[in-house]
């Protein structure tokens, strides 16, 4: 594997779990479009848009909820300015997948509950845009 003057290994393997992952889901989508019929899919289009619109207010209202209540709690405190005056990298210590919004939360000192729920209220709102920016900020921002 490909090291960089520093010594530590490049984004290689990151890159190719993506492609990966991507080839996979591009290759069961033309699977499912092969083995199952139209309609069936076309009712299950229709079910998970009916069932969106039910999840969707009753997750805002969560996360609405649970930004009222770590405001109360002060985990919010130290979000309008830095917590600390490193450069933005991404959490090892405090990752789900590839520490993006740990680092992030690191970066305002702030919960990282509370960075990981606006992520996914901007993934549900702008999907492809807020998939895109994740990706990005998972291969190119060095971890800590």
């Amino acid at each position: 594997m490909a090291q960089n003057s520093s010594g530590k290994r490049g984004n290689a393997p990151q890159v190719a779990v993506v492609i990966g992952v991507v080839l996979i889901l591009i290759g069961a989508w033309n699977l499912v479009n092969v083995l199952v019929p139209a309609a069936a899919i076309s009712s299950l289009i229709n079910f998970i848009r009916h069932l969106w619109n039910v999840v969707w207010p009753c997750g805002l209202l969560a996360a609405g909820g649970y930004l009222l209540w770590a405001t109360k709690s002060g985990k919010l405190s130290g979000f309008a300015q830095p917590g600390n005056h490193e450069a933005f990298r991404r959490s090892r210590a405090d990752k789900r997948i590839f520490g993006v919004c740990g680092g992030i939360a690191y970066y305002f000192g702030v919960d990282a509950t509370v960075v990981r729920i606006i992520a996914v209220i901007l993934l549900a709102a702008f999907p492809p845009m807020a998939t895109v920016a994740y990706l990005v900020i998972a291969l190119f921002v060095p971890q800590v």
